[in-house]
């Protein structure tokens, strides 16, 4: 079932994105809104499970414009040297909801009903279009490209070969790794599932946190700088599961890790707006696509480690695979982008 949201959600990011710079990121978000509700309404009165398999891939299909081409406007409404603090903000918002709304959706599956987790969602989203009324249209742009043609100049212009790679990488191994951090205090140091949840929840405050703070510290670093960073947090937090797998210990990986992935997708997302000045929708959504798809893939990546070694396995490998982002992170291509 999960797959069955996850697939459209990742597919349909970059169309959304091409569609809001020619479109309107306004009338696109609240589409896909009023889209993603009207297929959630379709979850709470599903009679089996493969209408709720249909259900959730049409709210896949919707759901996927909606960090997207958000991330755009920030990129349309805000000055330059504002940009790093709203994308980081925006972020770290993001993650803070999916770790409370994560929270919620089990206390309602545990306690009430499932379709209960659904049914708050639609309220939700309701008041969210109710508020998008006040939402300015975006910019536009009258490129005759077409979707695939314009995909493949935004990729291959000089920054994107640099950025969307890393957004992959950056997914691949900081939402791969965190994939697994419940399961491995569950498993490992005999943690609760109610314990886990809480403790999973410092990557949401650590990512709401920090992003928070990142206009400041994008005025203070350059844009490799916080990249690196975010792979150095990544390491401490891997190598710390692998040589003291607690409770204890898992809180603290959990918010280096959310306050690493903020660190490198808040920089990314913001230096995607400058691919092409033309275009917003796109070149977020790319990064969107990147960052998403790369943890869908480090996800895939770490059940196969956990099947040739176990966690210790697992928090090794990534250890070395975030060791190596650091040292792109500082290499030359990477460091010309904050040029």
């Amino acid at each position: 079932m999960l797959t069955a949201y996850l697939v459209p959600y990742g597919i349909m990011q970059p169309v959304y994105g091409y569609l809001a710079d020619r479109w309107g990121k306004a009338r696109i978000l609240k589409g896909v809104l009023s889209g993603l509700t009207a297929a959630t309404a379709g979850c709470v009165l599903a009679p089996a499970l493969v209408w709720l398999m249909i259900c959730c891939f049409v709210a896949g299909f919707f759901a996927a414009g909606i960090i997207a081409v958000s991330l755009a406007m920030i990129g349309d409404e805000t000055e330059p040297e504002k940009r790093p603090q709203s994308v980081g903000l925006f972020m770290g918002m993001v993650f803070l909801g999916q770790g409370i709304s994560a929270g919620f959706g089990g206390f309602f599956a545990g306690w009430l009903d499932w379709r209960m987790t659904f049914v708050c969602l639609i309220a939700i989203a309701l008041v969210t279009l109710w508020l998008y009324r006040r939402l300015p249209e975006g910019r536009t742009t009258l490129s005759q490209n077409a979707f695939l043609s314009e995909t493949i100049r935004v990729v291959l212009s000089e920054k994107g070969r640099i950025i969307f790679p890393m957004a992959f990488a950056a997914g691949f191994l900081m939402l791969g790794a965190y994939s697994y951090l419940g399961a491995c205090l569950h498993e490992v140091a005999g943690a609760t599932c109610s314990l886990v949840g809480l403790v999973v929840m410092g990557f949401g405050l650590a990512s709401f946190a920090t992003g928070s703070r990142l206009g400041w510290l994008s005025r203070q670093f350059a844009p490799h700088v916080l990249l690196a960073s975010g792979g150095l947090l990544g390491v401490s937090a891997v190598v710390l599961l692998a040589l003291f797998p607690s409770v204890a210990t898992g809180m603290v990986a959990a918010l280096m890790l959310g306050a690493g992935y903020i660190f490198m997708q808040s920089t990314l997302a913001t230096q995607a707006f400058s691919v092409a000045d033309e275009s917003k929708g796109l070149p977020s959504a790319l990064v969107g696509l990147g960052l998403f798809g790369g943890g869908g893939a480090g996800t895939a990546a770490g059940g196969w480690c956990l099947g040739l070694g176990g966690y210790t396995w697992l928090w090794i490998a990534s250890a070395g695979l975030l060791s190596l982002f650091v040292l792109v992170s500082l290499s030359s291509p990477v460091r010309w982008l904050g040029g």
